[in-house]
């Protein structure tokens, strides 16, 4: 069980860990590993991809950094939710099962609010274009992300 959480854990979306006490401190380690990795992979992406002017990428940056420093939270509610899982696969409730439901739609909902908030404040820098592609870009990556999450993560019995 617990490499099953270190492999979830690994592939979560980049942002600073909330020490969760179910989870070793290698477990750690890697998470923030896989998140720096992560990260990386969408900077890179992002500098390829947006063509951005010198003024754009002047105000990008930091707001692009306050932007995943915001989804990062959510990726910790998302953590939080897998690792409570994980600690219970075996031991399974009815209400333990509606409870990471409704803790998993609770985070999405999270997410979509946080993208909202801050396509406005994209939008007051970059061309509407460059917003679409931004989120695009942002979508892919998450895509990726979720997919590897989900093919580690045994179904419910």
């Amino acid at each position: 069980m617990k490499s099953l959480l270190s492999l979830l854990c690994c592939l979560l979306i980049s942002s600073p860990l909330l020490a969760e006490q179910s989870t070793t401190t290698q477990a750690q380690r890697e998470i923030n590993i896989a998140r720096k990795l992560v990260d990386d992979k969408r900077n890179t992406a992002l500098a390829y991809n947006m063509k951005f002017s010198q003024e754009e990428k002047e105000k990008f940056w930091p707001l692009y950094r306050d932007y995943r420093a915001a989804m990062g939270t959510v990726a910790n509610k998302r953590l939080a939710v897998i690792v409570d899982y994980a600690d219970h696969i075996d031991s399974m409730t009815e209400s333990k099962a509606k409870q990471l439901l409704d803790r998993s739609f609770s985070a999405e909902k999270e997410a979509i609010k946080v993208r909202q908030k801050y396509v406005g404040k994209f939008r007051r820098i970059l061309p509407e274009t460059k917003v679409v592609r931004l989120m695009q870009i942002e979508h892919r990556m998450d895509i990726m992300v979720d997919a590897k999450i989900a093919e580690s993560i045994p179904l419910m019995e």
